[in-house]
């Protein structure tokens, strides 16, 4: 899976516009058929339990998979294509890695704040805002968007003064800033490339029906006093098909991190919609369970495996039917 629209835009352009603006915006990047593949990798209506293998989490009317590397090979090839390589190593220059990367779905309705993408965390804790130079890359993955892309054109170069705050209130923007505020239409397969320093979000909407579905990743340069700084990447190694040290380096691999996996989910973060599809999935499960388990204690162990072997023995056709 490559890129598109990247692949006919010089990566000096790209990075002019984030030097200037904080920010390069990219129209089909992906075709939409690309989109849809994409997407069509991750079961956001599927909520794993005891099961082996990655599913999403729920957080409140947002769905999440943050270990697309280990899940998605179409995700894996988007964030190590030489594309995105190159606009890092000309914006970024060395020493930087993917801190963190996720698929999204926001659903129902949802007021995202103000916000700079350079927190420094302790945990769940946040501390502070740190000046490591990075990049956040965004695919939207559906269509109509009723929750267009906004950024304060220019933030990205005077935001440390409000370091203190983790995010910034709504009347503050529209009150000093409005007229930098830039708004993106995004469409499906658009792709926005921003300077983490700048204030931005997803502008809010509050239709109940709308669904939103994004794939985005971020990757900073980090300095040796922020050692530890970034989320621990799960990677599937039959994905990787062009080993490097460069690439390893990339992907953190023998780097520590210490922060958590964004977000920090249980069943105290599921909406009500998600809670009751689960109690009624757990009511067919434990049904199940209950009839198994019954069996087990009335079946010998003898029996049981015999049970088994007959169950795992592969059906072969029957003579007659080899005959015809």
């Amino acid at each position: 899976m490559s890129w598109n629209t990247l692949n006919i835009t010089s990566t000096a352009e790209i990075v002019s516009s984030i030097r200037e603006k904080g920010y390069y915006f990219a129209e089909s990047a992906l075709d939409k058929i690309e989109a849809d593949r994409l997407l069509e990798e991750i079961d956001f209506d599927e909520i794993l339990i005891n099961k082996n293998h990655l599913g999403v989490v729920c957080s409140g009317n947002q769905k999440f998979l943050s270990h697309c590397l280990a899940k998605s090979k179409r995700a894996y090839d988007l964030i190590t294509s030489q594309q995105v390589l190159d606009v890092c190593n000309a914006y970024l220059q060395v020493g930087y890695q993917l801190i963190n990367h996720r698929f999204c779905q926001t659903r129902r309705g949802f007021h995202m704040p103000w916000h700079t993408d350079n927190n420094l965390l302790y945990g769940s804790q946040f501390l502070g805002k740190h000046q490591m130079q990075g990049l956040v890359f965004i695919i939207y993955l559906s269509e109509p968007n009723l929750s267009p892309f906004q950024y304060i054109e220019g933030s990205h170069l005077w935001s440390s003064k409000y370091d203190d705050e983790i995010y910034i209130s709504d009347r503050w923007v529209q009150t000093h800033y409005q007229q930098d505020i830039r708004t993106f239409e995004i469409k499906k397969g658009d792709l926005i490339i921003f300077d983490l320093h700048g204030i931005h979000r997803a502008r809010p909407f509050k239709d109940r029906h709308h669904v939103r579905n994004i794939f985005q990743f971020q990757v900073e340069q980090i300095k040796d006093e922020y050692l530890g700084h970034g989320e621990q990447n799960l990677v599937n190694a039959g994905f990787i098909d062009n080993p490097s040290p460069d690439l390893f380096n990339y992907l953190g691999f023998g780097i520590q991190r210490n922060y958590p996996v964004f977000p920090n989910s249980s069943i105290a973060t599921m909406a009500m919609p998600e809670l009751m599809k689960l109690y009624k999935q757990l009511l067919l499960l434990t049904l199940k369970a209950i009839t198994r388990n019954l069996a087990k204690g009335l079946l010998t162990g003898e029996w049981q495996v015999s049970l088994k072997r007959k169950l795992w023995h592969p059906k072969l056709p029957s003579s007659n039917s080899r005959k015809s």
